[in-house]
């Protein structure tokens, strides 16, 4: 039979949680408000290992202790390494491996808000993208246009809500005009 802690342990387990929450917001620095997410996580993954607990073998509060540490450290690992592969970097800092122009030198005012972001931009490329569609467009049936026009103002779901026609037929018609996209040279991940 399972183990199931009493009120009093449960309160006692829920109490150590939140004191190893306050130590891993201690040590990651992050807001205070993260503590009730993180004490639900340790608490949620004593009570999946809660099976292999035996009290014959020792202390629910020492076994508890154990699972929070482990559990702890792997959170800690997790947020300090995403804050690693997300560091703030200013448009005022050089460029790597120099001392010439900045970061925010290298980006164009008007290759957009995505060449801000990292994004790759490519002008040429969008002139080619938007050839293509005009010329795709062209090419499909003349009741599929609607359908097109739709699909630049509402996602497909708005539209299947909205729409008298069924989810599937909506999405069967899709599926045929994303290949008769691809035929015409329009990868659907576009």
């Amino acid at each position: 039979m399972p183990f199931t802690p009493t009120r009093a342990e449960t309160h006692a387990l829920q109490r150590s949680a939140d004191r190893v929450a306050l130590r891993i917001i201690r040590t990651c620095r992050i807001p205070r408000h993260e503590q009730e997410d993180l004490r639900q996580d340790l608490l949620t993954d004593l009570f999946a290992r809660l099976k292999g607990f035996d009290p014959a073998r020792g202390d629910l509060g020492a076994f508890a202790a154990a699972c929070f540490d482990h559990r702890a450290i792997r959170l800690t690992e997790r947020i300090l390494r995403g804050r690693a592969t997300m560091a703030p970097i200013s448009l005022d800092d050089p460029q790597p491996g120099g001392e010439g122009p900045t970061i925010g030198d290298s980006v164009a005012e008007a290759d957009g808000y995505g060449a801000w972001l990292g994004q790759p931009t490519d002008a040429f490329a969008v002139v080619e993208r938007r050839i293509d569609l005009d010329r795709a467009l062209g090419t499909l049936p003349a009741e599929t246009l609607p359908l097109c026009a739709e699909l630049t103002e509402r996602s497909p779901h708005e539209l299947a809500k909205a729409s008298p026609t069924s989810r599937a037929t909506l999405y069967r018609h899709l599926r045929e005009l994303r290949l008769r996209l691809l035929v015409a040279g329009i990868p659907a991940a576009a």
